[in-house]
């Protein structure tokens, strides 16, 4: 059994994360769904703003998706997002704003999976339940000497049986934690045996295979997607379109379109559809994004028009007006491409705003944030 030294080098090692100071189920809850896919490092500013914005089950209940969309703009897999949101609504409408203890009523909730309930149901409630993260994953193989690929069903069925077998009867959530803890820090890809408290268990460092171990099984190469974004300008505003389900939905993003053609009539194609004329159009330059499942590449074209949409869905806005908006790290790219700050700054009046368009006064700028997955690669969920 490996708990108690675990445990014993948890209580001396672990980080001061913020969802770790006074902790509530809450905190466990929204902690949880801003870490799946996505290290700590990029998580921890997120989560700040988000616990000032919404403090509390209730208040994120009241919120709409745009306004939880805004404060996770690139952070990644937006879809996180939506369904944290339309679990606070149930808690709410089904759990009297008490986030359920047990993870089968976990599992119940919009966007949990068996991951986050036993993680949750662990660390805010003490259960005896095992979270196998990456990290768990890495760990277990290791300790266990797994030779099958660790992303294998049965594979992950094994570490995930041998993992809840060490979780002992007291601090549960504590053990849980600081498996996950030792995968982040100690027991990474380039593992640091010499720094593990379980060093002695571990079957991979007998056998000199801590280095090779966990397997994988060979990744499937990203299709590569090509397409057209249309950075559309009346010289004062520019035109978002809010993604439907799919690729990246709930988002605001320049209108885009696959493209194999003519890039500069598709570009054209998509401003006319939003009810304006087109004066100009000019190729600003590609961009190049590595979403988990697609190698997208997007050539940007500036579009000047006149006139307003004539759509829902649509809005202008203007420069300063993104951070009120749930922008992704890859529509950020195609923005700075488009060259936003070409923009002219004069206000737009309102007064042309009809038939679904928003118009939006300005407000200070977002600071992008690049997106990282838990395992370490740089990408975006599709």
């Amino acid at each position: 059994m490996i708990a108690r030294a675990l445990l014993r080098w948890y209580d001396r090692s672990k980080r001061d994360l913020a969802w770790r100071r006074d902790p509530s189920p809450y905190k466990t809850l929204v902690s949880e769904f801003m870490l799946q896919q996505t290290v700590v490092a990029t998580v921890e500013p997120y989560f700040t703003r988000f616990l000032a914005r919404f403090p509390d089950v209730g208040a994120l209940a009241a919120a709409s998706d745009d306004d939880v969309t805004a404060l996770w703009s690139g952070l990644g897999y937006y879809a996180r997002a939506r369904n944290l949101r339309r679990a606070a609504v149930a808690i709410v409408t089904d759990h009297g704003g008490a986030v359920p203890a047990s993870e089968e009523a976990l599992r119940a909730l919009p966007g949990i999976g068996p991951y986050t309930a036993a993680a949750i149901a662990a660390i805010a409630f003490g259960a005896r339940a095992f979270a196998l993260d990456g990290n768990a994953a890495r760990v277990f193989a290791r300790l266990s000497g797994e030779q099958r690929p660790v992303d294998a069903p049965a594979t992950r069925a094994a570490l995930h049986a041998r993992g809840l077998a060490e979780v002992p009867r007291r601090r549960a959530g504590d053990f849980v934690q600081a498996v996950m803890e030792l995968g982040a820090t100690v027991c990474t890809r380039a593992p640091r045996c010499e720094q593990c408290p379980v060093a002695a268990d571990c079957v991979a460092r007998a056998a000199g295979d801590a280095a090779t171990l966990p397997r994988k099984r060979a990744r499937a190469a990203r299709p590569a997607v090509r397409l057209v974004s249309a950075f559309v300008t009346d010289g004062a505003r520019l035109l978002l379109v809010k993604r439907p389900a799919g690729l990246l939905a709930g988002t605001w993003a320049l209108p885009d379109a696959e493209c194999g053609g003519d890039g500069k009539a598709v570009a054209r194609r998509l401003a006319e559809e939003a009810g304006v004329r087109v004066a100009r159009v000019e190729h600003r330059g590609e961009v190049r994004h590595l979403f988990t499942h697609r190698d997208v590449t997007a050539d940007v074209y500036r579009v000047e028009v006149s006139g307003s949409p004539a759509a829902a869905g649509r809005r202008w806005i203007t420069p300063g007006a993104l951070d009120g908006l749930g922008v992704s790290s890859f529509t950020k790219k195609t923005l700075k491409m488009g060259t936003l700050d070409r923009v002219e700054r004069r206000p737009a009046s309102p007064a042309g705003a009809h038939r679904g368009m928003v118009w939006e006064p300005s407000e200070g700028a977002h600071q992008e944030n690049a997106t990282t997955t838990r395992f370490g690669r740089s990408k975006e969920g599709w």
